[in-house]
């Protein structure tokens, strides 16, 4: 309680100057930016949580986000860096990618990406180096629990080993959890027939027990396999933000299990 009381009177103290405006490309970035910028930050989001970012297209509006000395995080793989970049005088030394590989909705891969940002805070506003060290090593702890609370969850609901087909943006975090991934499947578009002849004899010959759809990729293939086989079909998010009530990674990723669990037990011959 003591931690905590401390960090609260450290954000508080060292928020009286200007907040640092920042745009990120998606919820996962923003998420974290928002942990460790705490008020010291203002952040606009470009993509909406519940859409495929593949398909999203910049808009006017969200360069103008970044005429007036705002800050650009981004993963690296969102198509449209190239013309923030032309369309921004002086934008290239304010665009900072967050390179880091792997499910973000998994408690290490979020570290990773929590280091990674409070480095750039760290550099672009020095005088509240410690304000952002501070609230980086309490997020780490954070997440820290969280994998053990994730991991408890999973044991104590005998889900561990469970056989899935799931969309490919899903299949690291199913792994993470434990789950037995027989086959994946990529965005609606993208699916041809034979695939999903090849899925639906996948999901027979393995004796498979969840269908998992990713929200933002799209729901029509993984219930095409669900009435097509009769195995329960769940949809769970990549993003914060995707499903009402879960702003933070934490929120999402309980969201997420929790959905998981109800189509478990779904299941009756399970």
């Amino acid at each position: 309680m003591k931690r905590i009381s401390a960090l609260l009177l450290f954000t508080f103290s060292f928020c009286f100057a200007a907040s640092i405006e920042v745009v990120s490309t998606t919820s996962q970035i923003a998420a974290v930016v928002s942990e460790i910028g705490k008020d010291c930050v203002n952040i606009a989001v470009l993509i909406p949580p519940g859409i495929c970012p593949g398909h999203y297209e910049i808009k006017p509006n969200d360069i103008k986000k970044l005429w007036n000395g705002g800050v650009l995080f981004y993963h690296g793989w969102e198509g449209f860096i190239d013309d923030i970049s032309k369309s921004v005088p002086g934008a290239g030394p304010r665009m900072f990618k967050i390179d880091v590989s792997g499910s973000w909705l998994v408690p290490e891969i979020q570290i990773k990406a929590a280091e990674k940002i409070a480095d750039v805070l760290r550099n672009i506003d020095p005088e509240r180096k410690k304000f952002y060290e501070t609230n980086l090593e309490f997020y780490k702890n954070q997440m820290k629990e969280l994998d053990r609370k994730i991991k408890n969850f999973v044991y104590e609901n005998n889900l561990i080993g469970i056989k899935v087909v799931c969309s490919e943006m899903q299949k690291y975090f199913l792994k993470y959890l434990k789950f037995d991934v027989i086959d994946c499947f990529g965005r609606d578009e993208e699916i041809t027939p034979g695939e999903i002849a090849r899925l639906i004899d996948s999901i027979k010959n393995h004796k498979v027990k969840i269908i998992v759809s990713n929200l933002q990729s799209g729901t029509s293939t993984g219930e095409m396999l669900a009435k097509r086989t009769s195995v329960p079909h769940v949809i769970i998010s990549n993003f914060p933000g995707g499903f009402e009530n879960t702003k933070t990674i934490e929120a999402t990723i309980m969201k997420n299990i929790n959905l998981l669990k109800t189509a478990a037990y779904n299941n009756t011959n399970r």
